[in-house]
C-alpha cells in the first residue's frame, strides 16, 4: 500500500495539520482571565474532530489551566433522555478527574441518582480548590437535533456553565440555535452562555496551505502547481490532503501544474464517496447555485442568498473572491460531470425506489422555499427535519410535535391576540350544541383539545367558521399533523420507512405553507 503522509479517514483520529490561527483563537479564549464557552461549527469532513482531539491534548499539558479535560463523542454515544445525558456526563467527568483528582473521581463514579446535583456540588468544591474542568462535546448535533432532550437539561447545563471551574465546547455542523427543534428548548438561556461568534472550521487559510505543503518530502512545487492545487481543492482539508498524498507517492521531485492535475484525477477515485456525501449534505438551493457557477462562470455575490453562499464556500466547492463566486472545486466538478446528463428526467429522478428515496428530499426543499415569508422558527424546524431524510425519517417524526406547537402559537397570536376565546364564539357553539367547550371559559385548551378548538374555529363542526384568517383546510392539515406527532412521540419500535416519512414531511410543509399564506405578516 502506498505511504500516506497525511492520514485522513480511518479507525483512529488523524493528526492535525494546519489550523494554526484557529487553534490560537481557541486557546486564547480558554486561557484568558475569564474563559469563554465556545461552539465549533463546520461541515462534514472539515476536521472538527481532529481539531478537538489536538485541543484536548494541548489542554492536558502541565502548563494548561485545566486539571481535567473531558472529550465526549456524542455522535456515537447519543443519550436518549435528560437522565441518560446527565448520567453520561457524570461518568465522563469521573473518568477525566481520575488521574489527578482520584477522590472527586471516586465520588462521582459512585453516584447512582440525582447526578446533576452531585456534579454541581463537585464543581463548587473544585472551584474552591482552584481546579478547572474543560468539557468538549463532539458530535453535539446528534443529541440536540433528536428533540428528545428538554429545556430542563439545557437549563441545568447553563447553571453548571456559570461555575468558573467549568468550561464547555460543543462541535456541530450548524450553530446551536439553528439546530434547536423544540420551541420550549429555544427559550432556555443555555444558548446565551456561548461566545457570540462561533469558531468556524472550513477551508484551510493561506498559512495552513503553506504548512501542509512544506510537509511533502523531497518535493518542490512550482507556482503553477500551487495554483492548480487550490483549483483542485479550494483548500478544503480532506480534498487537499488526499491530492498531496497522491503527489507524494508519484515520486517526482519537481512538481508542476500538470502533475497536480494528474494527482487530482487519481485522488478523485479515492474521494468519490466523500465528495458524494458532501454534495448530498448541501441544500437544493445551494446545489442550484453551484450549477449556475459551473454553467455560467463567476457569479456576483449580490442578490444571492447568504446561506447558499456559505454552504458552498465552507465546503470548498467555490471561492468567494472580489465579491464573486468563482473557481469551482476541480474534484467536485469532476463528480458532477460524471452524473447522468438528463438532470430533468423524471425517470432518472424517481424511476426506482432508491432514486425516489434519494431525490424526493430535493422536491420538498424546493416546496419549502416557495413560502418566502414563513416564520423563521417554523422554517428552521422544517429544514432540520429535511436533513433527517432519507436515512432517519423516525427522527423527523419524533419532532413533528415541535412543528405543530409553533403553528398553534402563530394561529393563537393572529386569531386571538392572547389565549382568550371570544365570548360570542361560545354563544354560537352552545347554540349549535358543540361539545367539550365548557371548561375553555376558565382554562385555555391543552394538548389535543387545541385541535378540537381549531376545528370549531374553522367550521369543521356544526357551526360556521368564526376564525378571521385560518381556513378549514388548515384545520384538517393540523389534525393530521398532530396525530403524526403523537405517533412520533410514542412509536414503541414501529418502523418508519422513507416513503411514509416523506408523506409526513410533505404534510407538515403544506401546513406551514398554508398558515404562511393565510396569516397576516408580522
Amino acid at each position: 500500500m502506498a505511504d500516506r503522509i497525511f492520514p485522513i479517514l480511518g479507525t483512529t483520529i488523524a493528526p492535525m495539520f494546519g489550523r494554526t490561527s484557529t487553534m490560537v483563537r481557541i486557546q486564547g479564549s480558554l486561557t484568558k482571565k475569564t474563559p469563554d464557552h465556545l461552539q465549533i461549527v463546520g461541515p462534514r469532513f472539515a476536521g472538527k474532530t481532529v481539531l478537538l482531539h489536538e485541543l484536548a491534548r494541548r489542554m492536558r499539558d502541565s502548563s494548561s489551566p485545566y486539571s481535567a479535560v473531558l472529550l465526549w463523542d456524542l455522535g456515537h454515544q447519543t443519550p436518549q433522555s435528560d437522565e441518560a445525558f446527565m448520567k453520561g456526563l457524570c461518568a465522563q467527568l469521573a473518568s477525566a478527574l481520575a488521574e489527578k483528582h482520584p477522590d472527586y473521581a471516586a465520588h462521582l463514579g459512585s453516584v447512582r441518582d440525582n447526578e446533576y446535583q452531585e456534579i454541581s456540588e463537585a464543581l463548587e468544591l473544585l472551584k474552591d480548590d482552584g481546579i478547572r474542568v474543560l468539557i468538549i462535546l463532539d458530535g453535539f448535533d446528534k443529541p440536540l437535533s433528536s428533540g428528545k432532550l428538554t429545556r430542563n437539561l439545557w437549563d441545568q447545563l447553563r447553571a453548571l456553565g456559570q461555575n468558573p471551574s467549568f468550561r464547555l465546547i460543543t462541535a456541530t455542523r450548524r450553530t446551536l440555535r439553528e439546530l434547536i427543534r423544540s420551541p420550549d428548548a429555544q427559550t432556555s438561556d443555555f444558548w446565551n452562555i456561548f461566545e457570540q461568534s462561533p469558531v468556524r472550521v472550513g477551508c484551510f487559510d493561506e498559512r495552513d496551505f503553506d504548512e501542509v505543503i512544506n510537509r511533502l518530502v523531497g518535493c518542490e512545487l512550482s507556482a503553477g502547481a500551487k495554483t492548480e492545487l487550490w483549483n483542485a481543492s479550494n483548500g478544503y482539508p480532506i480534498v487537499l490532503l488526499e491530492v498531496l498524498n497522491t503527489l507524494q507517492n508519484m515520486g517526482g521531485k519537481k512538481i508542476d501544474s500538470s502533475d497536480v492535475v494528474n494527482a487530482s484525477d487519481a485522488a478523485f477515485q479515492v474521494l468519490h464517496t466523500t465528495i458524494e456525501s458532501m454534495w448530498r449534505d448541501c441544500p437544493t438551493s445551494a446545489k442550484e447555485l453551484m450549477r449556475r457557477v459551473l454553467d455560467n462562470g463567476p457569479i456576483n455575490r449580490g442578490g444571492v442568498a447568504l446561506d447558499d453562499v456559505n454552504d458552498l464556500v465552507e465546503r470548498g466547492f467555490v471561492q468567494l473572491s472580489a465579491n464573486r463566486l468563482q473557481r469551482p472545486n476541480r474534484l467536485l466538478s469532476a463528480y458532477l460531470r460524471n452524473l447522468p446528463a438528463d438532470g430533468s428526467s423524471l425517470s432518472r429522478l424517481f424511476g426506482s425506489p432508491d432514486s425516489y428515496r434519494q431525490n424526493m428530499k430535493a422536491v420538498l426543499e424546493l416546496r419549502l422555499a416557495h413560502a418566502v415569508d414563513m416564520d423563521a422558527a417554523l422554517r428552521r424546524y422544517l429544514l432540520r427535519g429535511i436533513e433527517d431524510f432519507p436515512e432517519h425519517p423516525e427522527v423527523f417524526f419524533a419532532n413533528i410535535r415541535a412543528i405543530a406547537e409553533q403553528v398553534f402559537e402563530l394561529i393563537w397570536i393572529a386569531e386571538l391576540g392572547t389565549k382568550r376565546i371570544p365570548s360570542e364564539w361560545f354563544d354560537v357553539w352552545r347554540h349549535n350544541e358543540e361539545r367539550g367547550i365548557d371548561e375553555w371559559r376558565t382554562r385555555f385548551p391543552q394538548g389535543g383539545q387545541r385541535v378540537h378548538l381549531l376545528n370549531l374555529m374553522t367550521g369543521a363542526g356544526r357551526s360556521d367558521r368564526c376564525a378571521k384568517y385560518v381556513t378549514k383546510t388548515t384545520g384538517v392539515l393540523m389534525d393530521a399533523a398532530y396525530t403524526l406527532g403523537d405517533f412520533g412521540q410514542h412509536r414503541e419500535g414501529a418502523e418508519i420507512d422513507a416513503g411514509a416519512g416523506y408523506a409526513g414531511l410533505s404534510l407538515c410543509i403544506e401546513l406551514a405553507v398554508a398558515i404562511t399564506r393565510e396569516l397576516p405578516r408580522a
